[in-house]
């Protein structure tokens, strides 16, 4: 185990090539555990080396049972079933298999940790099944230092924006759709480096491509289709706020700080959603009629439904907006006015907001 510079021991991580090398020689025992931002790839490789198995039981923290994983891994398969359960692929090399996701969030029941811990030790899993562990950040203290002793630990980060274009130009050629490499590097600057919200926008984007005749993604598609970076991030900012969820709210914050947003440009995000809330509110009348407020005001229905689901939490949403918009436009005069560093300004300014909100 290699030993970071802050002095945390690390799991020492294997190439995923590894992983491929498994997958096509159809050699898939053992035990892993993958980790990491990109959830895409993790889900990517869970679902390749399942597939190669004879049956798999995924498990996580609502529905595991020791007994129930011990039956999948060490009998025969029964039926097919789905999330919860086993099912079967029709493969005939024998392995049975298991996916236990965000196992640290499990609440085990007497004896089960250690359950879990003696099937996978007191058999040679190796020769006849396949269990993976699957996290978004590896902060298991359940079952870490068993983890670190027997699985094999791959970390999938964020990928590098050269393979991404790759990987972008490989899922437009799949639908016959062509994408130069200067649209799919736009796309990356644009939005998302994630590879779930990029295959989200890639299906839309290649699906309108089709739909109007053409053959290639253009940059004019992924100007109408594809919002900001900016404009994505304060969406969810001012939903956190709406929300009344703050923390997740000066998370995107610090998200825009690090992709160097302007701070004038992300204020002038915050101040046009309460603006479009102030629109919503007045014209829904008390209503929850989203399409109908969606044809009054030109905002799309879906952000109209959205908010109007928000603003029900609030016993006043007009004051509450009122207030909010007064607040952009101070902290507005200040950002002009004053020596006060700009991203301090918009953080005060949540917390003024939430405020506002009590």
């Amino acid at each position: 185990m290699a030993v970071s510079k802050k002095g945390k021991a690390q799991p020492a991580v294997l190439d995923a090539k590894i992983l491929d090398e498994r997958i096509k020689s159809g050699n898939i025992g053992g035990i892993y555990c993958f980790f990491g931002e990109e959830e895409y790839m993790t889900d990517y490789y869970a679902k390749k080396i399942t597939d190669c198995a004879e049956s798999c039981a995924i498990f996580d923290p609502d529905n595991f049972d020791i007994g129930l994983l011990r039956d999948a891994l060490l009998s025969y398969s029964l039926g097919m079933f789905d999330i919860g359960g086993i099912r079967t692929n029709g493969n005939e090399n024998g392995y049975k298999s298991a996916v236990i996701k965000n196992c640290g969030d499990i609440k085990f029941k007497s004896n089960e940790k250690e359950e879990l811990i003696k099937t996978l030790s007191d058999y040679e899993i190796r020769d006849f099944a396949c269990v993976i562990f699957k996290y978004k950040t590896l902060d298991d203290k359940n079952m870490l230092k068993f983890l670190n002793e027997n699985a094999e630990m791959f970390e999938f980060k964020i990928n590098t924006p050269a393979r991404l274009v790759r990987w972008i130009k490989n899922i437009c050629a799949a639908e016959n759709v062509e994408i130069s490499d200067e649209c799919a590097e736009y796309i990356l600057n644009r939005g998302e480096r994630r590879m779930y919200p990029l295959r989200n926008d890639l299906d839309k984007l290649t699906a309108y491509a089709k739909a109007k005749g053409a053959n290639a993604v253009t940059r004019d598609d992924i100007d109408e289709l594809m919002p900001m970076k900016a404009e994505l991030e304060a969406f969810e900012l001012t939903n956190a706020i709406l929300a009344k969820d703050y923390a997740k709210a000066l998370e995107s914050l610090k998200k825009l700080e690090h992709f160097k947003e302007e701070p004038v440009v992300v204020l002038g995000q915050i101040s046009r959603h309460f603006c479009d809330w102030f629109l919503i509110s007045a014209a829904s009348g008390g209503s929850s009629d989203s399409m109908a407020v969606s044809r009054k005001t030109g905002l799309h229905e879906y952000r109209v439904k959205l908010s109007l689901n928000a603003l029900r939490k609030y016993k006043d949403s007009a004051k509450f907006i009122s207030a909010a918009i007064n607040l952009c436009r101070d902290c507005d005069i200040k950002l002009k006015s004053t020596s006060i560093p700009d991203y301090n300004l918009i953080e005060n300014l949540i917390f003024n907001i939430a405020q506002a909100a009590k």
